[in-house]
């Protein structure tokens, strides 16, 4: 599935994507969705979207998962 980022600077064919927590400090997002493509050899991640706390990062993964599911080619963070 082709995913568009939430920053509209990214655009990954994913493989897979998955949460994260971020361990960086400051007040970014606690919890991120990277993405994992892959073509021609080679691998592309990255971070798609990042959110304050886990249980809304999940509920966007849901989301992917639905369309997905629904047949949806692309998605739009």
């Amino acid at each position: 599935m082709l995913i568009f980022s939430r920053d509209r600077k990214k655009m990954i064919d994913c493989v897979s994507v998955q949460i994260t927590r971020n361990f960086g400090g400051g007040k970014d997002g606690k919890f991120g969705l990277i993405a994992y493509g892959g073509g021609l050899g080679s691998m592309s991640y990255g971070v798609i979207a990042s959110f304050s706390d886990e249980k809304t990062a999940m509920d966007e993964l849901e989301k992917m998962f639905t369309a997905f599911e629904s047949g949806a080619q692309a998605y739009r963070l």
